[in-house]
């Protein structure tokens, strides 16, 4: 498709362009205008290109990790061109929230895997959806609602063990998967500490010091003799978040 002549690219960023209604409306013109917003994405990653081969890179670095103001997608992407990050390792990981992808959980429990493995896991499913999030993003912006996700993956990731996997499944959906445990006890009280985990007090700082108290809702898959399929334990934890949609804020719903 040629590029339209009668849309002007926006300007570079200013700081008057960071308000909110600014942030969305640069969005609303990247999903209008998918080629000219490539252009636009073009010229600022040559500018920084050149901007990061002449500064110190372990003293941009340094500032990085050190700058709270810094989104985790600006870091990443800052990173991996410091650090030359290899397409792969970036291409698994969701870019807001650096969680794992979709694809790594189905790739990860695929029967091609689990045969090499000579595995046959017992595996447990959690699919959780906040409740209420569309109105973070439409009081606050687009920009606020990523700095949220965000947060709620890094509470997700530092709730599970190493064995474990937790991944953004999209917008503001979250799967964890849990291997070797299906005792419906165990099942209950790992899905009531996740919930307080994600709904606990979050306060993030802009111009000013916010709080949200996020609600979710908690589906929940058990694979226990390792027999079904990746792709059926996620259908059957997304029924079950349904039902527990159905059922109110901050509630658990175990398949079927």
């Amino acid at each position: 498709m040629a590029l339209s002549k009668t849309t002007a690219l926006p300007s570079a960023i200013t700081p008057a362009d960071l308000t909110p209604e600014a942030l969305d409306s640069k969005l609303d013109f990247m999903e209008r205008n998918p080629e000219r917003t490539a252009v636009l994405f073009k010229r600022h990653l040559a500018d920084l290109q050149q901007v990061l081969q002449t500064a110190n890179r372990q003293d941009v670095i340094d500032a990085l990790r050190q700058d709270p103001s810094s989104t985790p997608f600006q870091r990443r992407m800052l990173m991996a061109l410091l650090d030359g990050e290899h397409e792969g390792e970036v291409s698994n990981r969701d870019e807001l929230t650096g969680m794992l992808t979709r694809a790594s959980l189905v790739d990860r429990f695929s029967p091609k895997n689990l045969a090499a493995n000579n595995a046959k896991t017992a595996l447990t499913l959690y699919f959780i959806d906040l409740d209420g999030f569309k109105r973070i993003n439409d009081q606050y912006g687009h920009a606020i609602g990523d700095r949220v996700l965000a947060a709620v993956g890094a509470r997700i990731q530092g709730a599970i063990r190493p064995d474990d996997m937790a991944v953004r499944w999209g917008g503001d959906e979250f799967i964890v998967a849990f291997t070797s445990v299906h005792e419906p006890e165990l099942v209950i009280e790992l899905a009531a500490r996740l919930l307080r985990i994600i709904t606990a007090p979050l306060h993030l700082h802009s111009d000013h010091s916010i709080e949200f108290t996020l609600g979710a809702s908690i589906g929940i898959a058990i694979g226990a003799d390792g027999t079904t399929s990746i792709n059926d334990l996620i259908d059957q934890a997304d029924r079950a978040m349904y039902q527990a949609k159905k059922s109110g804020k901050n509630s658990i719903h175990i398949f079927p």
